[in-house]
């Protein structure tokens, strides 16, 4: 029997065939894959910015592609100098879209458009597969092209784009690709042919991208026994290998000599209780921090093609903080700020974050990296707040290395995201009952709320929700600091204050 093929699932049996597998047969076992930056953001714009590139060319927009084969036909033939975007090319079975294919002479120009910032391998491979298929289908091919983000681009307001895009010749790097494809496709049906491949999770469930099916092979796992499935050793590369290729599942049955790093040993131990570990050392840190107290955290979002004045492509915009204050112990206020205007959120964000959070006090975050990125990127940004903000810079004070070395409780599975370890802390914080509940739908809701055509009920209601993750999240690091402490709420109370 012959399968059906599209670009993608050759890119996803390429990833992992038991993807492919499960994309074709089980596609209700994915799960939502929070990829820190809505979909709506990354790509918005960048076709239409690579449309203008070639004047005069036609858009195929028929979903099905049955119907969009026929138009892209139906144009060729109609037509036949016009570039066409979104073409439909179908050969021996495999069917692509293709970003722009561009009659040049008596052949064609095959480009794609990626809102990445470079070439990527996985690129390569994308364009190889399409190549083929055109190739096959009759188009004969003189170029490959690949279009993607220039990062040295910084927008100037007013709609001028002009240099955003950058345009790579890419056909010479597909050549020694070309002759793998049909191997590829030979492969894929194959493996569809089959039961599903007997592949345990590994390197694969992330390289080039996460795979949506983790879960439901940790599951698959689970139900053999193996609660605590030695993947999620952090850090693990070539033991987690080694103790697969020797049997080894579960965390629980690993010999102690088989871990060398504190960090895994103490897993192992964890698992094999089902309790959590905990370091008192961390007390003392976190009783050491002076007071106030400020408890921060930050939302963003990233646009491909900028659209205020002075930024660069993906570059990361804050338009909403919270803040948790203790003045001392016992008194506890919270503020919060949401800009909803669709304006340039930038020096609002900095000058209520100044003075939110005052000249001194610990500012306690879960994971500096990223508040400590945005608020350097807000200091070079606005010049005249540089030294304020470098000062705030200067006192965060970061919840997730001394989490990550002083606490682990079996349940978190190898991970100390904040959304790990709250449920093993003080799990009525439930991100389940939120209308919002990671960082992607924040940025979602966020598109939603500065979108003119909104309506104001609904506008009321997104900003609720974005404020009450918002919230949470930094709720969540007091929760945190306050266990790490050896406090506990009915010892200090979990009513806060609203600030103003």
């Amino acid at each position: 029997m012959s399968h059906g093929l599209s670009k993608s699932r050759l890119l996803s049996f390429l990833q992992c065939p038991k993807r492919l597998w499960l994309q074709v047969y089980r596609p209700q076992c994915a799960a939502h894959i929070d990829q820190g930056t809505a979909t709506l953001a990354r790509g918005r714009g960048i076709g239409e910015l690579a449309h203008s590139l070639y004047p005069g060319g036609k858009v195929i927009e028929a979903e099905c592609f049955d119907e969009a084969h026929r138009k892209t036909i139906r144009i060729l033939w109609d037509h036949p100098g016009r570039p066409i975007f979104e073409a439909a090319v179908a050969y021996d079975d495999v069917v692509v879209r293709v970003d722009v294919l561009q009659p040049h002479g008596t052949n064609f120009r095959l480009i794609e458009v990626k809102a990445s910032t470079s070439v990527k391998d996985y690129h390569l491979r994308d364009c190889a597969v399409k190549a083929w298929v055109c190739s096959g289908a009759g188009f004969p091919l003189t170029q490959v092209l690949l279009t993607h983000i220039e990062t040295g681009f910084v927008y100037p307001g007013g709609g001028d784009y002009r240099g955003l895009l950058r345009t790579v010749d890419v056909t010479q790097q597909i050549a020694a690709l070309l002759p793998e494809v049909p191997r590829w496709v030979t492969r894929a049906r194959a493996t569809l042919a089959t039961a599903a491949p007997m592949i345990l999770p590994g390197a694969q469930c992330s390289e080039p991208f996460d795979c949506p099916f983790i879960k439901h092979c940790h599951r698959a796992l689970a139900k053999d026994g193996t609660l605590f499935p030695v993947e999620s050793l952090p850090q693990g590369g070539n033991l987690i290998a080694e103790l697969l290729a020797d049997g080894y599942r579960d965390l629980r049955e690993v010999p102690a000599e088989r871990l060398t790093r504190p960090q895994h040993q103490r897993m192992r131990r964890a698992a094999q209780s089902r309790k959590a570990e905990f370091d008192p050392v961390a007390a003392d840190e976190l009783r050491a921090l002076p007071y106030p107290r400020y408890y921060i955290d930050f939302e963003t979002i990233q646009f491909a093609v900028p659209i205020w004045a002075g930024m660069h492509p993906y570059q990361q915009v804050g338009f909403q903080w919270s803040c948790h204050r203790e003045r001392a112990p016992g008194e506890q206020f919270h503020s919060e700020f949401l800009k909803d205007d669709g304006e340039d959120p930038r020096r609002d964000f900095a000058e209520a974050l100044i003075e939110a959070v005052g000249e001194d006090g610990a500012v306690i975050v879960y994971n500096a990296g990223f508040e400590g990125t945005i608020i350097r990127q807000l200091a070079a940004d606005l010049p005249d707040l540089t030294s304020p903000l470098h000062a705030i810079a200067a006192r965060l004070f970061d919840l997730l290395p001394l989490t990550r070395q002083h606490y682990y409780h079996p349940y978190m599975q190898g991970s100390w995201s904040i959304k790990s370890v709250l449920p093993t802390i003080a799990p009525e914080l439930d991100y389940v009952t939120l209308a919002v509940q990671h960082g992607a739908m924040a940025q979602e809701a966020y598109l939603e709320l500065i979108t003119a055509e909104t309506p104001p009920a609904r506008r009321a209601e997104l900003r609720e929700s974005l404020l009450r993750y918002c919230h949470t999240d930094t709720l969540a690091a007091v929760r945190i600091a306050w266990h790490l402490a050896g406090r506990t709420v009915s010892e200090t109370s979990d009513d806060w204050r609203q600030d103003g």
